[in-house]
């Protein structure tokens, strides 16, 4: 699916996985955001085949998260030439492989093939992919690394006005009217460093902070308008439900 003019869902919910991947197209290469699980290496090469990216190599992969849905390919993409980015708070998942059952609710591991990643940062910075700009923003609560990514489609500029303003959120909040009355899904809570309080913090600063056109989560189906409006609507409900 097409979002925007340089931006495809190439796995996810609408592909039978879990954890949404976004591309984004360059005039060289791609960069992914996430990587799915470990078996959607195959689901998301054959959707930028079919996007017409199939010969453009896979240059970077930036994961808002270390989760295995979300960083489970990742070592098979770094294989091909893509340079892994992730936050310091879970560049440690990425080295384990995730986490054993034993760290889980389910009492099942969530595992996935180990990696070295190849930039780790800390605060706030702005990260390139060929022309375009990405500002990744600590946003922890979820996972203790998990991350918010902004950037404008400079494709979509014109003369008279900029691109939209895309924010990738990870798992920190979602949509899905399948599963709420108001589609606005809360992250899950059984991570080993999942962490109310700052999360609480995390989604007042990005109340303050980002003002999207268009809100693109780890799961569930994108969301375009009121972007600060429903970031707001997400910290409501978490303060109502959690505090």
């Amino acid at each position: 699916m097409q979002v925007t003019k340089s931006i495809y869902i190439v796995s996810g919910a609408a592909y039978d996985l879990l954890g949404n991947v976004y591309a984004i197209r360059g005039e060289k290469g791609v960069a992914l955001i996430d990587s799915g699980e470990s078996i959607a290496a195959d689901v998301i090469e054959e959707s930028l085949a079919r996007w017409g990216m199939g010969e453009m190599p896979v240059t970077h992969l930036f994961l808002t998260h270390g989760h295995m849905d979300h960083a489970g390919s990742a070592a098979h993409f770094q294989k091909k030439g893509a340079k892994i980015v992730i936050h310091e708070g879970d560049a440690h998942l990425l080295r384990e492989g995730g986490f054993p059952g034993d760290l889980t609710p389910y009492g099942e591991g969530w595992t996935y093939p180990v990696c070295e990643p190849d930039l780790v940062f800390g605060e706030e910075q702005t990260l390139e992919f060929e022309d375009f700009r990405l500002k990744a923003v600590p946003i922890p609560g979820h996972t203790d690394g998990s991350v918010f990514y902004e950037m404008e489609d400079i494709r979509e500029r014109t003369d008279e006005t900029p691109g939209r303003t895309i924010l990738f959120t990870g798992d920190t909040f979602s949509f899905d009217r399948e599963r709420d009355n108001d589609y606005i899904v809360l992250c899950w809570k059984g991570s080993p460093d999942y962490d109310p309080v700052k999360l609480e913090k995390s989604l007042l600063l990005a109340c303050q902070k980002f003002y999207p056109d268009v809100i693109l989560s780890g799961h569930g189906m994108p969301l375009i308008g009121n972007g600060n409006e429903v970031i707001r609507r997400a910290a409501r409900k978490f303060l109502e439900m959690y505090r």
